[in-house]
């Protein structure tokens, strides 16, 4: 129904924001992530939504970017997992960490964002992983690079295909090697991941 509001900021909160547009006080409920993002009372902004609606409950959640409401409407589509809790997640921990503590399952890094614990940490991460597929696969989760580092990172890819081995999991170690250190050489990428597919 809604995809994105542009206005004025009326007033900011740690956890909501009211945006003016075309004379109308929107209340939305935000997560610190985009309130750090956003300017200040009377700038103007915009941000992406998701109406939220239940037989008694109506509210709008608004995120700086496309990504943190992807990640925010897989969220609450995980057993246990409201709109409360998930814009909680959202507050700790960024939407480059969540995706790699899923696609690694690190049940340490998710338990220590407040209410979140291993119980809860292991579901989402079991609910999430398919649905992060994409978000892992297409690197909109925050890897930034050199057109040099791209083209090594590409080769080494398109080498690691060659040798037979699936896609997606290509992709997976190649995000795993690129979150823990730079790309010098698509040979380096690729040893490094074979080492770790065969230890």
């Amino acid at each position: 129904m809604y995809d994105f509001i542009k206005g004025k900021i009326i007033q900011k909160k740690t956890t909501l924001v009211v945006i003016e547009n075309n004379d109308l006080g929107y209340v939305i409920n935000i997560p610190i992530s985009t309130y750090d993002q956003l300017g200040n009372v009377g700038d103007l902004c915009r941000l992406f939504l998701h109406l939220y609606v239940r037989e008694n409950d109506m509210k709008l959640f608004g995120f700086y970017t496309i990504d943190e409401r992807e990640v925010f409407e897989s969220l609450i589509k995980v057993s246990n997992i409201g709109p409360k809790i998930a814009i909680s997640i959202l507050s700790g921990i960024s939407v480059k960490s969540l995706v790699e503590a899923v696609a690694n399952q690190d049940v340490e890094l998710l338990s220590t964002v407040p209410g979140i614990g291993k119980k809860s940490s292991l579901r989402i991460i079991i609910e999430l992983k398919d649905s992060f597929e994409r978000l892992i696969e297409d690197k909109i989760i925050g890897i930034e690079a050199t057109r040099e580092e791209r083209k090594i990172i590409m080769d080494a890819e398109n080498a690691l295909i060659s040798l037979g081995y699936n896609r997606s999991s290509v992709k997976k170690e190649i995000h795993k090697f690129l979150s823990k250190q730079k790309p010098t050489s698509s040979e380096e990428i690729v040893k490094t991941i074979i080492r770790r597919l065969y230890s």
